[in-house]
């Protein structure tokens, strides 16, 4: 303990100098560091809050560096985009250049069918012809055709002195279309005029060539159903036909089928069959024709007969009634058969006995196709070519007609080989695919599906082949290019991925992926052949190399935006440190003017302070003398 005694007045002065003197060691401290507060003891929430606020504001710090070395990173890949684009272009121009320049010699493959395509072949078209009234003019008329013929019937021709048949003078006439008319007189003596007969021997004679007979037809022996014997006309004149045959009666030589002859008994009929149908047609009173298959006359039968069954595809008979004449045609390959008693009167045979007509430009194997059945064959994306198969107009039935279509063909070259086998031979490396009714595809020899021609060079473009060299070089610089574009271990072009974080908990980031832009990874790829000498080849590598250019755009403006985003997180990372310092600054801060007057202040209150302490001293050992 001390021994010590202070008076109260000392002891004031005293703790009032200390807590001057403290006050003054604070004020010092605060104006010596410009911080107000320096310790927790100070302000434990300003310190702490202040301390708090500082450190984000350093982490932040921090992660801005980062920020700006990811923004280089992209500025380095920009960079090689950039570069990648002009390489890019340069290579455009060298492919075009190569499509410019004159071109070599290129043979290109195709699809060849596997079943040959026969030749066009002289079609029999089946018909039957009956014309001609008893004592009229005009029978056996015959149908447009390139080869005609027309039948004199046995009955009355076998041996026509023999059955007395005949008087002299009585004729047949027969002209070929519109040729000169050729008349052969019965005559007993068949010598004692010019062509004259008295024979089946002797009228052959005259056909083929009597007295001034042109010759435009032949005629041959027969063997009638009867086995009397009878007189075949044939013509191969390939324009005109046999348009009338007729001249006076002889007999029962040339049969009536005049069917209002009132030798005919009414209800009496006639009976035609075409192998798919049989209808039999009625002989009625004239006004009593007003039911089906009834007829009074050859027009009212052609007209009946074309109304019924037997008019219907694909076995139709046609029947015509040319100046009162009944004529049959009947369809391609159509056996007709006509028979009842007016079919036997009108000189018909109840067995299927046919006059033939002939088609030189028909094919059986095309004819075979189902009408209407289809083959397309399409290049590349071009429009389709389709044959569409049929009789009807613009169909194909003949190898004529195939090969007329087959040649329209511009974008491929098209027609039969030595082989007759349906050929298709590229003109370029664009696809050929084969399409169309399976069963006439496959009937043809050929295959649906898509084939793709290869080229074969024969004679190269040297030019061509420079240019696809250089190409390829462009190629290599690619690579080295987008190898090159990489920033502190990070390139964004070789596929490495770049992320940055914005907050120092990881909470706020942006990943930037990367690319593969090596000329593979652009969809390019290097010419091992002979690419260029194919123009169609050449256009897919300048597609290609479009595609590649607008992926490299696409990838400038992605990283364009991405750098955009960093500058901004940037900016906005350099604010937030400012107010952060700014606000742990406030916190604990000195005003420098404040501080100063309160140095002068304390400074002027310690001097004073002790001065009273002086005084106070002073005063009391005044009072102390007065006890000495």
């Amino acid at each position: 303990m001390s021994d010590i005694t202070l008076s109260t007045g000392i002891r004031q002065n005293l703790l009032s100098l200390q807590k001057t003197s403290a006050d003054l060691t604070i004020t010092q401290e605060a104006l010596a560091t410009g911080d107000k507060v320096n310790s927790a003891s100070d302000n434990p929430s300003a310190y702490f809050t202040s301390q708090n606020l500082t450190n984000n504001a350093n982490a932040l710090s921090a992660l801005l560096d980062q920020i700006g070395q990811g923004q280089q990173t992209i500025n380095a890949a920009t960079n090689g985009l950039t570069g990648l684009t002009s390489l890019l272009q340069q290579a455009l121009s060298t492919a075009q250049q190569a499509q410019q320049a004159a071109s070599g010699t290129v043979n290109y493959s195709g699809i060849t069918g596997t079943t040959a395509i026969a030749p066009d072949t002289t079609k029999a078209v089946s018909s039957y012809t009956v014309a001609a009234a008893v004592g009229g003019t005009g029978a056996n008329a015959i149908v447009t055709s390139t080869q005609s013929t027309a039948n004199v019937n046995g009955t009355a021709v076998g041996d026509l002195v023999a059955a007395g048949a005949a008087a002299d003078g009585q004729t047949l006439t027969f002209q070929l279309g519109s040729g000169s008319t050729v008349t052969a007189t019965f005559n007993t003596v068949a010598a004692n005029g010019t062509n004259t007969f008295n024979n089946q021997a002797t009228l052959i004679s005259v056909l083929n060539g009597g007295a001034g007979v042109s010759g435009n037809f032949t005629g041959q022996a027969v063997a009638a159903s009867d086995g009397s014997g009878g007189v075949t006309l044939t013509s191969n004149d390939l324009v005109n036909n046999f348009a009338a045959v007729g001249g006076t009666a002889i007999g029962a030589g040339v049969p009536g089928i005049d069917v209002s002859n009132t030798n005919l008994s009414k209800g009496s009929a006639i009976t035609v069959n075409n192998g798919s149908s049989n209808v039999s047609f009625y002989y009625v009173a004239g006004n009593a024709s007003n039911a089906a298959d009834t007829f009074t006359s050859a027009a009212n039968l052609a007209s009946a007969i074309n109304a019924s069954a037997l008019g219907s595809a694909p076995s139709a008979v046609t029947a015509t009634a040319p100046g009162g004449d009944l004529q049959l045609v009947g369809a391609n390959g159509t056996s007709i058969t006509v028979g009842g008693t007016i079919g036997s009167a009108l000189g018909f045979n109840s067995s299927p006995t046919t006059t033939q007509a002939y088609d030189n430009n028909y094919n059986a194997q095309l004819a075979a196709l189902t009408p209407g059945s289809t083959l397309t064959v399409q290049v590349g994306a071009n429009a389709a070519h389709t044959l569409t198969f049929g009789t009807g107009s613009g169909q194909v039935s003949t190898q004529a007609e195939l090969n007329t279509a087959l040649s329209a063909f511009t974008d491929v070259s098209a027609g039969l080989n030595a082989s007759n086998d349906l050929k298709l031979t590229g003109t370029s490396t664009d696809s050929i695919t084969i399409g169309g009714t399976p069963s006439s595809v496959t009937a043809l020899g050929l295959t649906l599906g898509e084939t793709t021609p290869t080229a074969t060079v024969v004679t190269a473009s040297a030019t061509r082949a420079t240019l696809q060299n250089n190409y390829n070089g462009l190629l290599t610089q690619m690579n080295q290019l987008a190898a090159d574009s990489g920033y502190n271990g990070v390139n964004l072009l070789n596929e490495s991925n770049l992320t940055l974080n914005f907050n120092a908990s990881g909470t706020s980031t942006l990943t930037i992926n990367g690319v593969n832009d090596t000329y593979t990874g652009l969809g390019l790829s290097a010419l091992n052949s002979s690419e260029f000498q194919d123009n169609n080849s050449i256009n897919n590598v300048v597609d290609n190399i479009n595609a590649a250019i607008a992926n490299v755009q696409g990838q400038t403006e992605t990283f364009g935006t991405n750098s955009g985003v960093i500058t901004t997180r940037q900016s906005f990372e350099t604010n937030m440190i400012n107010t952060l310092q700014t606000g742990a600054s406030s916190l604990v801060a000195a005003d420098q003017n404040a501080e100063s007057a309160d140095l002068l202040t304390e400074q002027t209150q310690q001097q004073l302070e002790v001065s009273a302490l002086s005084i106070a001293n002073e005063a009391n050992q005044s009072v102390l003398k007065l006890f000495g």
